[in-house]
């Protein structure tokens, strides 16, 4: 049966210049197999962080974006295997709308190193839900604890008043106001410390996913123990000022807390009590004393009248670069040496104090040369400082030595002086004979 027209065009145009054809498909195989041979497969496990781009303005993504778990790439065979901070990930939001409805968007992958190829992604594609964002003014409420039993409650006082919301529309529209929580201490300590605000909604359950600012708020509340006591922090007061080049690191007073007695308006304006100055004047070490306590008029101590503070004296730290000369150490007397510079710079970690008696004088580091033959030799510096500062660097951390024999003068020729050490200006390089 002869085979239709259209066929036989069909398999003229397959079998027109096969050998040609046939070569042609055998080059392009031997090619991409050499391709594959010079590249070698690998697997980064994450996770790597997503970050998303192009945002329409005025949107929020309101779900937690999944980091990438593994990445398939190709790499130049030999090369250095990357580390996971050498890829970004990224999902592109430009056709994303911000109607809360989730969406996969898909994962794009790009590598740091231009040689890699990018051959799989896990997972490919990403949840993303997106929606318009607003913000809102809203006032902070507190609300505190029941007040333990004999203990009177002063009059709050707080800051700031209102705070801003931020976040997804459709959550910011349910706020209503910041609550903050404030339990009131037994022992009837004041309050006055920063306190989280919580975002609420009209049944005052916690509207989670929007943000607060500011996060926290101040409060303050006075708490009396009775009409005529009140328990306080202690205030040490120091006067003087240290040493030069000293400073206070810290102060510590024991107890940290006192009760003292008077009359109910005046306890409740005060905040602490302070001590007798304590003199840290010209001091280069941590000073211990015991002092009286120093309440206002009126106000007296239920409890012992002095406590002890201890202010703590520490160095002034810095860190100094200083320029060392060279000196060479267990050179030969037979033997002529060469150094390529003539100084090195030392930085140094201190106290301001030991870097200055550091730097009032010509500061010199040795190179040990012992032993060495004539020839180039690069020799490490390894500066000693006294005790007390730390070397951070040394540059450069070596030198090169050039050791040479003494030229031979020739029977009968006129003696003539070997040259004296020096640094020619135009090199910078130091020499030294012995």
């Amino acid at each position: 049966m002869k085979a239709p027209r259209f066929l036989r065009r069909a398999i003229g145009v397959v079998t027109h210049n096969w050998p040609l054809k046939l070569a042609a498909i055998g080059l392009a195989t031997f090619l991409y197999a050499g391709l594959v041979a010079s590249q070698d497969a690998s697997t980064i496990q994450g996770p790597i962080t997503v970050t998303d781009q192009n945002r329409p303005p005025g949107t929020i993504i309101t779900n937690q974006l999944r980091d990438v778990d593994s990445i398939r790439y190709l790499a130049p065979a030999g090369s250095q295997r990357p580390r996971v901070g050498d890829f970004r990930a990224t999902v592109d939001l430009t056709n994303v709308k911000p109607d809360g409805q989730p969406v996969n968007v898909p994962v794009r992958v790009t590598a740091l190193d231009p040689d890699i190829t990018i051959i799989g992604v896990s997972p490919r594609t990403i949840q993303v839900v997106l929606e318009t964002s607003a913000e809102k003014q809203v006032t902070v409420r507190v609300e505190q604890g029941a007040a333990p039993a004999g203990i009177d409650v002063g009059e709050t006082t707080y800051d700031p008043q209102f705070v801003t919301v931020r976040g997804a529309a459709s959550v910011v529209a349910s706020v209503v106001a910041a609550e903050v929580m404030v339990a009131l201490d037994p022992q009837g300590f004041d309050v006055d410390r920063e306190i989280e605000a919580r975002p609420v909604d009209a049944n005052g359950d916690t509207v989670t996913g929007v943000d607060v600012e500011p996060a926290t708020v101040h409060v303050q509340i006075p708490l009396l123990t009775n009409e005529e006591s009140r328990t306080l922090p202690v205030s040490p007061v120091i006067a003087g000022t240290p040493a030069p080049g000293f400073r206070i690191a810290s102060v510590a007073v024991t107890p940290l807390t006192i009760t003292v007695e008077g009359e109910a308006e005046q306890l409740a304006s005060l905040v602490s009590v302070d001590t007798a100055p304590v003199s840290v004047a010209g001091a280069t070490t941590t000073v211990r004393q015991t002092v009286a306590l120093a309440p206002p008029n009126g106000i007296t101590s239920t409890g012992p009248g002095t406590v002890t503070v201890t202010v703590k004296v520490d160095p002034v730290t810095e860190t100094r670069t200083l320029s060392a000369g060279l000196r060479l150490d267990g050179r030969a007397s037979t033997l002529t040496y060469t150094l390529n510079v003539s100084s090195v710079l030392i930085t140094l970690f201190g106290s301001t104090a030991d870097l200055d008696r550091l730097g009032s004088s010509p500061l010199e580091v040795g190179i040990n040369v012992a032993g060495l033959k004539p020839g180039d030799h690069e020799v490490p510096v390894v500066p000693v400082i006294q005790s007390g500062v730390e070397v951070v660097t040394i540059a450069p951390e070596t030198v090169i030595v050039t050791i040479t024999e003494p030229a031979v003068v020739p029977s009968g020729a006129p003696a003539t002086e070997p040259p004296s050490a020096s640094a020619s200006p135009s090199d910078g390089a130091a020499s030294a004979s012995p």
